[in-house]
């Protein structure tokens, strides 16, 4: 079953972590929070999780062990692939303690994929602000905190 690259969101679940090539042939670890749903049925956008771990091998579930997210956001199931990444396995959020991060986006306090309400401005600088990742977004970022001189 593992490594896949997966093409259609019946082929993913929540919890698995995937690798991301790095330009200095190391790697980092990203995982998938939540699978948007409308309609009761899977979307392709993801909420995903970049973990603050990089190595010169591929991530195991040891590797990751209860290890913290640096960077969330919202991505297409496509990034995976094109980044150059493959899912790994399957590691339970609640193993690692991890649940995503209140974020706001336009005035909103979201949770996951959920708005749950109005977010007064005084209270921004809170939260992250919800981000929206291209497709080769969270490579970008793990190249940012993982890769010198990036």
């Amino acid at each position: 079953m593992y490594p896949t690259i997966p093409t259609k969101s019946s082929e993913i679940i929540e919890g698995q972590y995937f690798s991301i090539p790095l330009s200095n042939e190391s790697f980092a670890c990203g995982r998938i929070f939540l699978i948007e749903r409308k309609n009761n049925r899977k979307t392709k956008l993801l909420l995903v999780g970049l973990h603050n771990w990089s190595g010169e091998n591929r991530p195991t579930d040891k590797d990751i062990d209860q290890t913290p997210i640096i960077e969330q956001g919202v991505m297409h199931i496509n990034s995976i692939k094109h980044i150059g990444g493959e899912i790994l396995g399957l590691k339970l959020l609640e193993e690692d303690n991890l649940k995503p991060h209140l974020q706001f986006e336009a005035g909103y306090l979201i949770d996951g994929f959920e708005n749950i309400g109005k977010l007064p401005a005084h209270d921004y600088e809170k939260y992250s602000r919800r981000t929206t990742y291209g497709l080769n977004s969270i490579r970008l970022k793990a190249e940012k905190h993982f890769v010198k001189n990036s």
